[in-house]
């Protein structure tokens, strides 16, 4: 389906609301995606995921249970952060080379049930099921009009709220010792934690200009 002209700018208003000021609303699903990153490359990579498996927290944290080492642990550490960002510029990908709205929100629908098999508290399930829930209806009953600029929405708010998470979890290793991801790839590592909030940083505001920049390129030839 062709976007029309200007649908980038004005959903990406509406993803800004969503990953700035409602973000202590908001922020949930972006942890649901970052706890999925550490949960699939995990398992990727041959990790083995323990009894608690997933857990969201209603403060917005969350944490992964998976036996893991070497290598795949450091994967699996980088892919929560980054997790979302992936989502993101997935969506953007897809959206400016043809494929269907739809195709787009399927894809996060797909995600989001994989996390919600592997929820096991109940804040959690109420979130995972909230987020599976939205996606699904969405899918099956939406219009092809609301389902193009949800998908747009969608992916704007992944590529802002994962780049909105760095500056929280600077302050959570501050606050926090040795329980945040770089301090984690900074012990399995001995690389400095302030590298991996640099990488993270760079990582998340990359996909977002990158994302960005293609989708408000290929509305703006619409």
């Amino acid at each position: 389906m062709d976007a029309p002209p200007g649908l980038a700018w004005s959903t990406a208003v509406v993803g800004f609301v969503l990953a700035m000021p409602l973000f202590k609303i908001t922020h949930h699903a972006i942890t649901l995606a970052h706890e999925g990153g550490h949960a699939l490359i995990g398992l990727i990579f041959g990790g083995k995921l323990l009894k608690k498996k997933v857990h969201l927290t209603s403060d917005g944290g969350g944490a992964t249970h998976i036996e893991i080492g070497g290598l795949g642990r450091v994967f699996m550490l980088l892919a929560g952060y980054l997790g979302p960002s992936v989502v993101g510029l997935s969506g953007a990908l897809m959206l400016v080379h043809g494929f269907e709205p739809s195709a787009v929100i399927m894809l996060s629908l797909v995600f989001g049930i994989f996390v919600l098999v592997l929820t096991r508290n109940a804040f959690g399930l109420l979130v995972a099921a909230g987020t599976v829930g939205l996606l699904w209806v969405l899918v099956s009953r939406a219009t092809d009009q609301v389902q193009l600029v949800f998908a747009y929405v969608w992916v704007w708010f992944m590529l802002m709220g994962s780049t909105r998470m760095i500056p929280r979890v600077f302050w959570g290793v501050r606050q926090q010792k040795g329980v945040q991801d770089p301090e984690l790839l900074e012990k399995h590592t001995h690389i400095g934690d302030v590298v991996w909030l640099f990488l993270f940083w760079i990582g998340t505001l990359g996909a977002l200009v990158y994302g960005g920049a293609m989708m408000l390129r290929h509305t703006g030839a619409a």
